[in-house]
């Protein structure tokens, strides 16, 4: 007996769900790098140099759920499609069709991760409804009017539900039942001629929609290739190469001058150079498109830090502590704001509080010292010290700050050693590529 289309295609895309979670995916909710690994749909990587995603992101399902419930949709259309389609129409149509959702969803919001095989059973969907309608099928009347009425309610239901619900890529739902409906309308009058005829229709149908794909994907590369541009700067930053990342980000902003993440990276990459007229423009910009943006809000508050707006600081990160009152980084940035403020104690309590979030951080332990170094407290400051020079041997400012309280102490051998540690320290960060 033949294997039908719908138990082969069902079969590969369980196949692909159980080897994604025998190679270490969660069975209930894969991460984005565990979606990405296994072919998922991503804006820079698609319109990147991996293409081919628009495809196999119709194969990979983001958990159980999404996948039984996917699979069950397609078990029920699959076999309808597989009587009154045929079965290569039926695979061209579910295949076209799981592209056009990839493409639609790329378009809609080309830096969200999109997977599963929704956007092709929509487009078979689509594609039953007009050859349904359109054609002149065989079938009962009363039997025609009773499986349009279902196809009609599963897409309005599904398309509806798409819209309210949170995580739901109904830009592929719709891509996938545009493109099917469109396909089956054209050929609704072919699918009661003779074999020849419907051969020659199906060519001629899929060459014009393979070409119309074509433009589609053309339109949405040149529309949205700044993604590609993005990604290609955070990566820059990610491995500390700031000034690498800034050619590609001012032309995101000269393209897309309403993009406001790249202003956030770009008011990153100014920070870490150092140019914080720039970083601060960028900042702005970037709050003005968007003034609830996290990211710019955090980077302006370094920003004030490095110029000595130390209250503007405080404002900023207070906020952010009493969203987040447990995170140690965050209650660094306090302190330090404080310290510039001459809070001395202020500033000490902030650092205990970040040294009980995370009793491993150096950032913690050098404000620590230097607040209590600047209120007179050196034997209290060399202890801290100490204990971030432990933690973070690499750092300069701390050697810096060892080499002060030393002083202060007295301790004229001890401030010369930490003095030339911190030079050599300097000297060896300044020699890296």
């Amino acid at each position: 007996m033949k294997l039908s289309l719908t138990t082969a295609l069902v079969a590969a895309n369980f196949a692909v769900f159980v080897a994604m979670g025998l190679t270490g995916a969660s069975w209930t909710d894969p991460n984005t790098s565990q979606l990405l690994r296994w072919g998922a749909n991503w804006g820079p990587l698609t319109l990147g140099t991996q293409p081919w995603r628009a495809l196999t992101s119709n194969y990979v399902h983001i958990g159980i759920i999404h996948i039984l419930f996917n699979m069950w949709c397609l078990w029920d259309l699959g076999q309808l499609s597989e009587r009154i389609l045929g079965r290569w129409t039926y695979l061209l149509v579910y295949t076209f069709s799981g592209l056009a959702g990839s493409v639609a969803s790329l378009w809609w919001h080309p830096l969200s991760v999109g997977a599963g095989a929704s956007g092709a059973i929509f487009g078979l969907a689509g594609a039953l409804i007009t050859a349904l309608y359109l054609g002149q099928l065989p079938f009962p009347k009363h039997a025609m009017k009773r499986t349009l009425r279902s196809l009609l309610a599963f897409a309005g239901y599904n398309l509806f539900f798409g819209a309210v619900a949170a995580g739901v890529d109904n830009s592929a739902h719709i891509g996938g039942l545009v493109s099917g409906a469109a396909m089956g309308a054209c050929l609704a009058r072919s699918l009661t001629e003779d074999p020849k005829s419907r051969a020659r229709a199906r060519t001629l149908v899929f060459a014009g929609s393979a070409a119309v794909l074509a433009l589609a994907a053309m339109f949405v590369y040149r529309t949205d290739h700044y993604v590609v541009l993005i990604k290609r700067a955070q990566d820059a930053l990610t491995s500390d190469r700031p000034a690498a990342a800034l050619p590609d980000l001012q032309q995101v902003v000269r393209e897309k001058p309403k993009q406001a993440m790249a202003y956030v990276l770009m008011g990153n990459a100014y920070l870490r150079e150092k140019d914080y007229v720039q970083a601060e423009a960028s900042l702005r910009r970037a709050l003005d498109l968007e003034p609830d943006n996290k990211g710019a809000q955090y980077y302006m508050g370094l920003v004030y830090l490095e110029t000595s707006r130390y209250q503007d600081a405080l404002n900023i990160f207070t906020e952010f502590q009493k969203q987040n009152p447990k995170d140690a980084e965050v209650q660094v940035l306090v302190g330090d704001a404080l310290r510039g403020l001459k809070r001395y104690n202020d500033a000490m309590a902030a650092y205990s509080l970040a040294l009980q979030s995370d009793p491993q951080s150096a950032a913690a332990y050098l404000g620590m010292g230097e607040a209590q170094l600047a209120s007179g407290r050196a034997d209290d400051a060399i202890a801290s010290l100490q204990k971030a020079a432990v933690l973070d041997a690499s750092d300069s400012d701390t050697q810096e700050a060892l080499s002060q309280a030393y002083a202060a102490k007295g301790m004229k051998t001890e401030a010369e050693a930490a003095a030339q540690k911190a030079a050599g320290l300097k000297d060896s960060s300044a020699q890296k590529p």
